[in-house]
């Protein structure tokens, strides 16, 4: 009987280590670290000349990015250890988003604009590249889209659902206390004013204005020209080669052939790729990224909020690109 407490206690004291020692290595892993060559050779190495395969997939958001989603934090954290990387000459930038929240889309297409000083970044559009997707598009030197990608949509949408009708026919009234007016105005308990209608129209206005101006700039087009292609319109990948909004058709070889071609490489430029192991994608879909992050506090802030619990209550009166 002892003999087995002790052997017991052992695999007990085994399977603690491990664990602690996966937590350590999870936690102190870097992004960089965690970058591979996807055209062949071994893991990145700081001495290597070479591109970065950054990813855009799915809903934009604020915070940091889930198995399915673009959270801005996690991507302007590559995208600012990147800049300080020399050997570092272009960004590939690969997108399947149908867009998200205006802020995060702005920070990135900021960030990827001030890149283009100094790197070369050229966009591979796969299924759908809109609204959203397109404003962080619009940041690059170079565009490539399928035929069949949906892309454009430059345009933004505000929403709160109206249950008054449903509530007053069962009876159910709802009370509000408030301090300030307006601070209800996304209520879905009661019809919005006039006045309210105006204050939304007037920020969704400010909001498209500098979305238009956005693109123009880094696409180095007209306002004009681009209003002309807005008000939320949707293409395909041919004709948003025919409307100039993409610059060529192709994906990923083609990509990384221009890329490499502006980045003045004698042949293919080296992709280096983030590597995501199966334990990662897990935890990832349960909305956390351990990924360049080392702050033990905001991993686990990002498994209490998934996507599952916060995507409906936080998209109320939310401005979306």
């Amino acid at each position: 009987m002892e003999r087995n407490q002790f052997l017991l206690f052992l695999s007990f004291l085994f399977s603690t280590i491990a664990t602690i020692l996966g937590i350590a290595i999870l936690v102190s892993g870097s992004s960089l670290a965690r970058f591979s060559s996807g055209t062949g050779g071994g893991l990145f190495q700081a001495s290597e000349i070479g591109a970065v395969v950054i990813p855009i997939v799915g809903e934009i958001h604020s915070g940091e990015s889930t198995f399915d989603s673009t959270g801005a934090d996690t991507v302007l954290r590559q995208l600012r250890e990147l800049e300080e990387d020399g050997n570092i000459k272009g960004i590939l930038v690969e997108i399947n988003s149908p867009g998200g929240t205006v802020a995060a889309s702005q920070e990135i297409f900021n960030e990827l604009l001030h890149l283009r000083k100094t790197k070369k970044i050229v966009v591979s559009m796969k299924d759908v590249a809109a609204s959203g997707g397109y404003y962080i598009a619009a940041a690059s030197d170079y565009i490539f889209a399928q035929n069949g990608t949906i892309t454009g949509s430059i345009g933004v949408i505000s929403f709160a659902p109206n249950v008054k009708g449903l509530l007053d026919r069962y009876g159910v009234g709802v009370r509000t206390y408030k301090a300030g007016k307006y601070k209800d105005m996304y209520s879905p308990f009661r019809d919005s004013t006039n006045e309210e209608d105006d204050m939304i129209g007037k920020q969704l206005q400010d909001t498209y204005r500098k979305f238009v101006e956005d693109v123009a700039k880094g696409r180095n087009k007209t306002v004009k020209s681009i209003e002309e292609l807005a008000e939320g319109k949707i293409y395909s990948g041919e004709d948003a080669f025919r409307n100039k909004l993409v610059d060529d058709i192709g994906g990923r070889r083609e990509a990384h052939k221009k890329l490499s071609e502006l980045c003045q490489y004698d042949g293919l430029i080296p992709l280096f790729e983030q590597e995501i192991s199966p334990f990662d994608r897990f935890l990832q879909s349960i909305g956390v990224s351990f990924f360049g992050d080392n702050s033990n506090v905001s991993k686990i802030r990002s498994l209490i909020q998934s996507q599952v619990l916060v995507i409906l209550p936080t998209a109320l009166g939310k401005l979306m690109l």
